[in-house]
């Protein structure tokens, strides 16, 4: 398949997983209508994994999925994982074999996208990253995150001390953009649902307190932080008259384990719910309507504290993350912590706090700005990278 002849930059935007569609969405949505541009999305990874199919998500926002590549996920081991990062690596080549873009556009840092970072890399494809320049100790997407900006040409990033932390890698600052979130962006264009309406759409019942879970195994730890989920779910017992709902964790290793636990506790807790996969308008109109968001994602950094609303952050994988006045991070995870961090988010001290809280990870623009600087990239001339020293 031949480039096309016209001015137009060919475009190939790959999805992993719910967690990079969201934040890609609005820019795919641009792109699609855009005169400059012709784009082909790629629906890989955990969009297909068996039980959540969130590839449908895609279909029903009017997107289409150009290429589907489906990775083998047999189980939550190490080798499970391996196996998955190779089969994409393959699967890539022999994409990038067949088609020519002029460059791919990825975001964060999930086995997938890796994947394809390292199959167009070998092919000259040139590559937009983001979300690079971020931190997340406990987790192996540290280094996948870094190894990506490291593949990257042009990097897109939400915070001025990650776009310092690109140039610290070598990264030409001319090629660093720091543009913000564009989830945090579309918090503010989401006609979100009531209490009433979410309440029907999700057949639950919001209560006097209500708390959103949502845990990851942290893959650094020896025990992938399963000990610190279950002193959670410990404390959480004793909230009978509470509404906990649970979002289920990515596909790390040990992700199984966690998601056994959940759905135990939910057999047992009838004040309980969990859901694979909200979408994001159900996700932000239930935080919109609870009293603390729990656990160790990358959203109760980036997106929760726009909602003027606590996040109660659980051990390490997110830590060195920016971070907004409403996160409480808990390093240390055992019940007088956790009796302390829910006092504390009900106390009228850090309710003042709350009400103030600016979110570190919000401009104005975002998609319009990507948009603009994709429209000036001269693609051709990235076919070598300098490794530029402070």
């Amino acid at each position: 398949m031949k480039r096309s002849k016209d001015k137009t930059k060919n475009i190939c935007i790959i999805t992993g997983g719910r967690s990079d569609y969201d934040l890609l969405k609005p820019i795919i949505k641009k792109l699609q209508i855009s005169k400059y541009f012709t784009i082909k999305v790629v629906a890989t990874g955990s969009h297909f994994i068996k039980n959540q199919n969130t590839f449908k998500n895609i279909e029903k926002d009017g997107i289409k999925i150009n290429f589907k590549i489906k990775l083998k996920y047999k189980n939550d081991s190490n080798s499970s994982v391996l196996n998955f990062l190779a089969d994409g690596i393959k699967s890539f080549n022999y994409l990038f074999k067949k088609e020519k873009f002029d460059t791919i556009l990825v975001l964060g840092d999930r086995y997938a996208i890796f994947s394809a970072v390292i199959s167009a890399s070998f092919y000259r494809i040139p590559i937009i990253h983001l979300s690079g320049g971020e931190v997340s100790e406990g987790a192996i997407d540290e280094p996948i995150r870094h190894s990506i900006t490291k593949f990257s040409s042009f990097h897109f990033l939400s915070n001025i001390l990650y776009k310092n932390r690109v140039k610290q890698l070598g990264e030409n600052p001319k090629n660093i953009f720091n543009v913000g979130s564009t989830s945090v962006e579309n918090i503010k264009n989401l006609n979100l649902y009531n209490k009433n309406e979410i309440e029907k759409k999700l057949k639950l019942k919001f209560s006097k307190e209500n708390y959103l879970v949502t845990f990851h195994p942290v893959t650094f730890k020896l025990d992938y932080g399963v000990s610190d989920f279950k002193v959670l779910l410990s404390y959480l017992s004793k909230k009978a008259n509470s509404t906990i709902i649970f979002t289920l964790p990515n596909s790390d290793t040990n992700n199984f384990k966690i998601i056994n636990l959940i759905k135990k506790f939910v057999r047992l807790n009838k004040n309980s719910k969990y859901f694979s996969a909200l979408g994001k308008k159900n996700y932000f109109s239930v935080i919109k309507n609870m009293d603390a968001v729990i656990g160790n994602s990358s959203s109760g950094y980036s997106e929760v504290p726009s909602f003027k609303k606590p996040t109660i952050d659980l051990g390490t994988r997110q830590k060195g993350r920016i971070a907004a006045t409403s996160v409480i991070n808990l390093e240390s995870v055992n019940k007088k912590n956790l009796k302390k961090a829910f006092k504390k988010i009900n106390s009228y001290k850090f309710k003042k706090i709350l009400f103030k809280t600016r979110n570190p990870y919000f401009k104005k623009n975002t998609t319009d700005n990507i948009i603009n600087i994709l429209k000036k990239l001269d693609l051709r001339k990235t076919s070598k990278k300098e490794f530029l020293d402070i």
